[in-house]
């Protein structure tokens, strides 16, 4: 009798201990709606906008996420001066709550925009991660950077488009800072075989 009640409290205790697969997404969020696939924010004389071709994309395919900056001014074209890239899409997968962070490089580059002419930049992926950061952050970047395309999930880009309107000056540092912002959102689910 004792060996059956130390076989069921192990039973028990294993049990309790269930093991979760990395893969296993949980969509508690699921009910929360995502952001639509294309959005677009107007401040003064600059239109951003943000978009994915797809609200849904396939496990580990490519996706197609576009940012656009479009000068509405009165001049012919204007000058702005940004890092490599004026635009940026940090990213937040909600069902992980994982949040990924766009890195880039930061000289000074000045893009001239011409009037109602869309300066477009496709997004890549630009995150990274080291051997501080949290395990399962460090594997999802892994995956994406590895299989070049993202694991199931709900995709939120938090993204921005930020710049300086190029003066007649040649010091720009001193010069106010433009930032535009939205965010759009799609899902990664595995293919129907």
């Amino acid at each position: 009798m004792r060996k059956v009640l130390y076989l069921t409290m192990f039973m028990i205790v294993l049990g309790a201990c269930g093991v979760k697969k990395h893969s296993d997404v949980s969509y508690e969020n699921h009910g929360i709606p995502l952001p639509p696939p294309e959005s677009e924010v107007q401040e003064g004389d600059f239109v951003y906008r943000l978009y994915t071709e797809k609200d849904v994309y396939d496990t580990l395919g490519g996706t197609a996420i576009f940012a656009e900056l479009t000068y509405i001014g009165e001049q012919d074209e204007i000058e702005i001066a940004h890092a490599s890239s004026p635009f940026y899409f940090p990213l937040e997968e909600r069902t992980r709550k994982i949040h990924v962070d766009y890195a880039m490089n930061s000289p000074l580059i000045v893009t001239t925009l011409k009037k109602d002419v869309p300066h477009q930049h496709r997004y890549e992926f630009a995150g990274g991660y080291s051997d501080q950061d949290d395990p399962d952050y460090v594997e999802f970047v892994k995956t994406i950077i590895e299989e070049k395309g993202f694991p199931e999930g709900e995709y939120i880009i938090h993204g921005a488009a930020r710049f300086t309107v190029a003066g007649q000056d040649d010091d720009m540092q001193d010069l106010p800072e433009t930032e535009l912002a939205t965010d759009i959102g799609f899902r990664v689910v595995d293919p129907i075989k």
